[in-house]
């Protein structure tokens, strides 16, 4: 039997808990002997109460004791949760060959760690800008989810699961988790590493594909905005074409669509990180703090500093 101990903190997502425990439980039914045991273990002892305002029932601390694997589920603000017990706790249990998971903003935790410099974590689409500026680049990869060797990790929400059901295969083999997946009336992901790309909407090469290049193209050149004249160069085509495909079928002109994409990385980025807004203003295209400040309150209806606090 294997053994999966899972680790919260405060504010935990309740749905990536039940997404890792039901497919266990449900793996569990469909074998003629159980093949999961789990526990749920907080760094002190204390019970945490989720981000829905849940308490939920542990048991116990963190412990030495032998686990196939660990998942770590931290907060919406991870930094809560890091302490040098946990840093060091996910070392030793790194050390002694437990398949080590993380979901979300757990990455940050395991990247303090010192678990991601082999490979990456994926990481929610809003999140991973921010970790890259405080951490780099090499340690978060915009993917959904992702299971090799001794490493798992999910970027948050309903794909969890996947990983979940990943996991299953990686130790009971693919055909119970085919049927768990059934049983849960749920389809996989076709990829265990499955990128996410949330960034661009899918739908757009569908539209036209000179309007997916300009977009493309847009978001590559967040911090140092292109001129819709030189984007329009670049692909060889009239100004006025691109101005027409935007209001044809995203009823605004470039320039403005241009600016929300930034603006909303702005807001994930404010919403996301611990980066200064005078250094978000740089990331995202903005000589200042008060030129993004006057568009963010026309976009958003808040100032940049006041939509941190909510």
């Amino acid at each position: 039997m294997k053994t999966i101990t899972i680790v919260i903190g405060e504010g935990f997502p309740l749905l990536s808990l039940s997404l890792v425990t039901e497919p266990l439980r449900v793996a569990n039914r469909e074998c003629p002997k159980p093949v999961f045991r789990w526990r749920v273990l907080s760094v002190d002892g204390q019970t945490p109460r989720s981000s829905s305002g849940r308490a939920l029932e542990i048991d116990g601390p963190l412990d030495e004791a032998p686990t196939d694997a660990v998942i770590l589920l931290a907060s919406y603000a991870p930094d809560r949760m890091k302490s040098d017990a946990l840093l060091g706790w996910l070392r030793r249990r790194s050390r002694t060959g437990s398949l080590m998971g993380c979901v979300d903003t757990g990455a940050l935790l395991f990247a303090e760690a010192g678990l991601l410099n082999r490979r990456p974590a994926a990481v929610h689409h809003e999140a991973i800008v921010g970790f890259r500026e405080s951490r780099g680049e090499a340690y978060f990869v915009d993917r959904l989810f992702d299971l090799d060797g001794d490493r798992c990790s999910s970027a948050g929400g309903v794909v969890t699961i996947d990983m979940t059901l990943a996991l299953i295969a990686h130790y009971e083999g693919p055909r119970l988790a085919r049927r768990v997946a059934e049983i849960l009336n749920y389809r996989p992901l076709d990829s265990s590493r499955a990128d996410g790309s949330f960034g661009f909407d899918w739908s757009v090469p569908r539209l036209d594909r000179t309007l997916a290049k300009v977009i493309e193209m847009m978001l590559a050149n967040m911090e140092n905005p292109l001129a819709i004249g030189d984007i329009a160069s670049r692909l060889e085509q009239p100004e006025w074409k691109l101005r027409r495909l935007f209001l044809r079928h995203l009823g605004q002109p470039p320039q403005a669509y241009y600016l929300e994409l930034r603006l909303d990385r702005a807001r994930n980025l404010l919403r996301n990180s611990h980066e200064r807004i005078g250094g978000i203003a740089l990331m995202c295209g903005f000589p200042a703090p008060e030129s993004l400040s006057r568009a963010y309150r026309q976009r958003f209806g808040v100032a940049p500093s006041e939509d941190r606090e909510l």
